[in-house]
């Protein structure tokens, strides 16, 4: 039994080492369009103009997202310079936090080993792993929301100052995140435990009310910045309006706005939209969620009417994933990553449900899941992307074996834990495979870096790149300086003549004939393919069609008029 322990335990060391190596290997990758790039350039825009407080986007006014991404990866780039992992670095730690912050929460609960297993299942899940990859706020959001209810959870429980202060200051990082969902979510797992545990009374005391202060504290800065650039300035137009109040925006029209269709965003998207999302987002786990949810609930219900009336230990978990679920589901506008800042609450339900014993249908609903994606790995690195490399096939190949073998021997007699870590060790090769092989060989076809290399060898410095009628955020970020856009050939043209030396234009095919016909000199032209790498389809991942999946776009080098031949 001892030798069993100990082998448990350095296996779960060694793929809590190996996880730390998937998600590091993600900080080198290239910046993808949209989102992630987006949010790059206006961080970077952020350092280099020194306007902390009031957020520009190629040099307009930007009202979309709270500031918090922005200033880490802007104060990031400050300490580490402007690359790929300075700015994913905060969100990585973010995540990490949020890991952390499930097992500390799960351990007022639940034996060490349940919380263990919930900060695994967390950090082992794929949209965790892609969203610090491909950098989003809900990264940011996911860990200080989780961080906000594990220590109000210990306020709860023990009553010391340091856990309100702690919560509440998290909460307040939550909203700078991504708005006022940062204090929803934390306040339905901390407001639905008390009821369902029949402490409605606890709902009325002050300290949550004085809780709010130490958020208003947090959110000053962003307020006063917001009041500055957009409510003294009713003049301005944002996204096609006037009279816009930023305030307004953000503690309403962002979050509540979506569901009541004052928000300009709108994509209707079904109720239903985010039970298919979390099919891959909770990757290997989605499959055990559904069977961890009814044992958890229908064992919340019996303890209820138990008569010993001993209530179950937590119910933040519970209330914290079905009404964020259900609040995030009535918005007119949902994207997938909307969804993962229910994940760490998934994470504890399914933890809580393997505490309660393991049965042949989780045993094989998990093992569906992780032989999936093992499948996946395999296709990734077969077709999709072939390699020969030994530093892919060596790890999966032993990885698979490894894999095989140990849930062949185990399937029958697994614990809690060993089913678990046989989930890790799926996911971990997945993981590997996307960081180590797909994403390297796939951001090449995002034209950006190349771009850029292609008009430093053509002699162009950062400031005398120009878009014309076409725009990309990753070009911004990877030319260290913003592309002005023009959509006018004569203003080109007459930026050339007056600089009176070449510019470089980058355009599409009807640009480039707009700009001829318009009588520019162009001395060069270089021909670039470009994928929307965020938008992957079948005829993409097809290497017999990839090439017609490809846009074609243009470096032009034109010459001012005075120095034509």
């Amino acid at each position: 039994m001892r030798i069993w322990q100990t082998t448990l335990r350095s296996t779960q060391f060694w793929l809590a080492l190996a996880l730390v190596i998937v998600y590091m290997a993600g900080l080198s990758i290239d910046v993808m369009e949209v989102d992630a790039a987006q949010y790059a350039s206006i961080s970077m825009e952020m350092l280099q103009s020194g306007n902390w407080l009031q957020v520009q986007h190629r040099g307009a006014d930007y009202l979309d997202k709270p500031p918090l991404l922005f200033w880490l990866s802007a104060l990031s780039f400050a300490a580490f310079g402007l690359n790929n992992w300075a700015y994913k670095l905060p969100s990585v730690l973010a995540a990490l936090l949020g890991v952390w912050s499930v097992y500390r929460f799960a351990r007022l609960y639940y034996p060490e080993a349940a919380a263990r297993r919930a900060a695994f299942i967390l950090a082992a899940s794929l949209g965790l792993i892609l969203i610090s990859n491909d950098v989003r706020t809900d990264t940011l959001l996911l860990g200080f929301s989780a961080c906000a209810v594990w220590q109000l959870a210990e306020y709860v429980a023990r009553g010391h100052w340091s856990h309100w202060l702690l919560g509440f200051g998290a909460v307040g990082l939550a909203m700078l995140a991504k708005g006022p969902i940062g204090l929803v979510a934390p306040a339905f797992a901390v407001g639905g435990h008390l009821l369902l545990r029949g402490q409605w009374r606890q709902l009325l005391r002050w300290e949550w009310l004085a809780g709010l202060l130490v958020v208003a504290v947090v959110l000053a800065p962003m307020c006063w910045g917001l009041w500055q650039q957009f409510d003294l300035h009713p003049e301005k137009w944002v996204n096609g309006r006037q009279e816009v109040s930023g305030l307004r925006f953000f503690f309403w029209e962002q979050s509540f706005g979506r569901i009541t269709g004052e928000n300009v965003w709108k994509n209707d998207a079904s109720v239903f939209f985010f039970l298919h999302v979390y099919l891959w987002a909770f990757w290997p786990w989605s499959l055990l969620l559904p069977w961890a949810l009814v044992r958890v609930g229908g064992a919340m219900w019996m303890r209820r009417r138990s008569v010993e009336g001993a209530p179950w230990p937590e119910y933040y978990s519970l209330a914290g994933f079905v009404l964020t679920f259900i609040a995030l589901s009535l918005s007119r506008y949902k994207l997938p990553h909307y969804i993962f800042i229910t994940m760490p609450w998934a994470s504890v339900l399914v933890a809580a449900a393997l505490e309660r014993g393991v049965g042949v249908l989780p045993r094989w609903l998990l093992g569906i899941g992780a032989v999936a994606g093992l499948l996946l790995s395999w296709v990734i690195v077969l077709w999709v992307f072939p390699t020969a490399s030994p530093v892919v096939w060596l790890p999966l190949g032993l990885g698979t074996l490894a894999w095989l073998w140990a849930f062949r021997r185990l399937v029958r007699t697994m614990a809690a834990e060993s089913l678990t870590m046989l989930g890790v060790g799926g996911a971990v090769l997945l993981g590997f495979v996307l960081n180590v092989h797909f994403y390297p060989r796939l951001l090449p076809y995002q034209y950006s870096r190349r771009a850029v290399e292609v008009a430093r060898s053509a002699g162009m410095s950062a400031d005398a790149l120009y878009f014309f009628r076409m725009n990309h955020h990753s070009l911004d970020f990877y030319n260290g300086h913003i592309l002005p856009r023009r959509d006018d050939p004569a203003d080109l043209l007459a930026l050339a003549a007056q600089r009176r030396s070449p510019i470089g234009i980058f355009t599409t095919p009807d640009g480039r004939a707009v700009l001829e016909q318009a009588g520019a000199s162009i001395e060069e032209t270089i021909e670039l393919k470009h994928f929307h790498v965020a938008m992957l389809h079948a005829r993409f991942l097809n290497p017999a069609t990839r090439p017609e999946s490809l846009q074609t776009l243009y470096f032009l080098k034109v010459s001012p008029p005075d120095t034509r031949q």
